[in-house]
């Protein structure tokens, strides 16, 4: 198990100076945030992110964007334009040395369209799948349920994100914690369930209603069962924390202590 943080949870600062004060923790990895103001295709330049990494011993991971981003959508030529751009995103994450690309499968607005868009949203990240060419690997994430009748997360039960990987050959997973609490799961029960598909965690706590990503400990979540399910394999922990909630500092000095207790496991 290494411990990384994501640069999301730095969001404030620019994508290299957020490099650089994970790097200077001591994070054993990084996950690169893939929406403006940080690593995204035409904002962030490959090769200045890849030096300012190039000073650290980190494994590199990076979150797919999401905004206005809709894996799920069935009509063209909206999916052709959200494949191409899903597609330079996998070319930016490989020129950088990442491991991993962590991709949201998407929504839909009426549960009349869920299977639909299931197949809809399969085959973009298939073509993810291509365009990584073995360089890669495309972990599918959890998402979290929601109560609304106008919007419907794909990947949100252990089900439906199973079936979902099952489909796209050398596929991963990445479960989100806070996303698995939110909607009622059980996060360690997820994990032993996913077995070796799973190989990347974003490590978040709420209070089981709202998606808050919380420092752990500060929210409901277990979280503990969880760690000890994966303390010995070969997983990526990621912590991701509430950027407009926290400031850098507290991020930052939250690291430390998450470490401690990891280390004892």
């Amino acid at each position: 198990m290494k411990l990384g943080i994501s640069t999301w949870s730095l969001l404030g600062l620019e994508v290299c100076a957020a490099v650089k004060a994970i790097g200077d923790s001591g994070a054993e990895y990084i996950e690169l945030w893939g929406e403006v103001p940080h690593a995204y295709p035409g904002w962030a330049k490959p090769e200045e992110v890849e030096d300012s990494l190039s000073a650290y011993d980190m494994v590199v991971t990076t979150h797919a964007p999401f905004t206005d981003l809709n894996p799920a959508n069935p009509f063209q030529p909206v999916k052709e334009a959200v494949g191409k751009t899903l597609e330079s995103f996998v070319e930016f994450s490989a020129s950088v040395g990442a491991r991993i690309v962590t991709v949201h499968p998407g929504s839909v607005h009426n549960a009349a369209m869920v299977l639909k868009s299931e197949d809809s949203s399969a085959s973009t990240l298939m073509r993810m799948v291509k365009a990584a060419g073995g360089r890669l690997a495309i972990n599918v994430e959890n998402q979290a349920r929601s109560s609304s009748r106008y919007y419907y997360p794909l990947a949100s039960t252990l089900e439906s994100l199973t079936s979902m990987v099952d489909r796209l050959p050398g596929c991963g997973c990445t479960l989100d914690s806070g996303h698995a609490h939110a909607s009622g799961l059980d996060p360690s029960e997820m994990a032993m369930r996913l077995g070796e598909k799973l190989t990347e965690i974003h490590l978040t706590d709420n209070s089981g209603d709202l998606d808050d990503h919380l420092i752990p400990g500060e929210g409901t979540a277990p979280l503990a069962p969880l760690l000890d399910q994966v303390a010995w394999r070969d997983v990526l922990v990621c912590l991701e924390l509430n950027p407009h909630r926290y400031t850098p500092e507290q991020v930052l000095g939250t690291f430390p202590a998450i470490m401690r207790r990891c280390a004892r496991r």
